[in-house]
């Protein structure tokens, strides 16, 4: 059975309103007030419990509306939604799943009318873009409000490694130019020592999407999100919403979470070998007091379209930091490609002018 919310007023189904602790009637204002806990977001071990992840489910869910009480599916892996014949918010209880549960999650803070106006003070700002783009940018089927599933992990890394320590010197050196005179250069030699060591990175709240609903290159390229506001996961805010559960379990993200921390790691390790330049041979890392949270957080996703193609774009729902992308104009490219070269170019002449002189 789907769980509803009716309002106590006029029994239509209430929905979070994004930027408050409440549900809210769309029809007569009713306000119901939410108790906000932050008792689950808590960290939980990796090792525990990436044994007791559960694949997801690849059969649609037969869910019963509690509104008209009709009977339909939903996709395998999408937790909330609208039912079809009376168009009443539907969100599934967590334990109907089987797989690990949200503990967390962010509220909507941006509602719908701002996520438009972020996207249209984004589509305006395009610089590359055509002149036209704002003018004939047609909307495509609005803005869909989504929870979405991510996985954060904090590891206290400790890598041992080998690699070389690269010392310059400057070498000054003596040679006859094409008039015959002679003219003096220097040039740069390295000098290389072997180098080995320890380095400790601790990593806390990698965050790494968990689900390949949305266009995975703009969700995980999101980077204003603000984990501090996390609180505790209740059903009532996902009414009015979309939400879907992860289809990238709980190990697979940890091995995307390894790869995001190499950089750091990597980072450490040229540090720690110091001189002027830096070679990393062989490595070896351990992941120490591994733990994980599984959150979900808020995403409007709408498409546009211009000149008869698709352009997808997403709207972060706590900040408005917008993720997409917008076609380029060739001729702006030419015409920066063109008077690139005639700098170039006029440089080159200013040059060539000294050196005659």
């Amino acid at each position: 059975m789907a769980e509803r919310f009716p309002c106590a007023q006029c029994g239509a189904q209430l929905e979070f309103a994004p930027g408050t602790t409440s549900l809210k009637c769309p029809y007569c204002g009713f306000v119901q007030a939410l108790v906000v806990s932050t008792s689950g977001v808590v960290e939980l071990p990796y090792e525990q419990w990436v044994h007791a992840d559960i694949a997801p489910n690849p059969n649609l869910q037969e869910v019963v509306c509690q509104s008209c009480a009709a009977t339909f599916s939903l996709p395998p892996n999408q937790a909330a939604g609208a039912c079809p014949f009376c168009s009443g918010n539907i969100v599934l209880p967590p334990h109907q799943s089987g797989q690990i549960q949200p503990r967390a999650l962010l509220p909507f803070a941006v509602d719908k009318k701002l996520a438009r106006d972020k996207y249209r003070q984004w589509i305006g700002s395009r610089f590359w873009a055509p002149n036209d783009l704002k003018k004939l940018a047609m909307v495509e089927g609005g803005l869909t409000g989504v929870y979405v599933p991510f996985w954060t992990f904090d590891s206290h890394t400790v890598t041992a490694y080998t690699g070389m320590r690269g010392i310059d010197r400057y070498v000054t050196e003596t040679y006859t130019d094409s008039d015959g005179e002679t003219q003096t250069r220097t040039r740069v030699e390295t000098d290389w020592w072997p180098a080995a060591g320890t380095v400790e990175v601790p990593f806390d709240d990698v965050l790494v999407l968990a689900s390949g609903r949305l266009p995975p290159r703009y969700a995980q390229a999101m980077h204003t999100w603000q984990l501090g506001g996390l609180i505790t996961y209740a059903n009532e805010y996902l009414s009015g919403f979309q939400a879907v559960r992860y289809d990238k379990g709980l190990q697979d993200g940890f091995t995307t979470a390894c790869e995001m921390m190499q950089p750091g790691i990597d980072q450490a390790i040229r540090s720690d070998i110091g001189g002027d330049r830096q070679q990393i041979n062989s490595k070896d890392t351990d992941y120490l007091d591994t733990t994980f949270k599984h959150v979900l957080l808020p995403i409007w996703s709408g498409a546009y379209r211009y000149r008869g193609k698709t352009w997808n774009y997403l709207v972060n729902g706590q900040t408005g930091e917008i993720q997409g992308e917008a076609p380029v104009s060739p001729w702006k490219v030419a015409i920066a490609v063109i008077l690139g070269l005639l700098v170039l170019g006029g440089i080159l002449y200013l040059y060539m002018q000294d050196k005659g002189h």
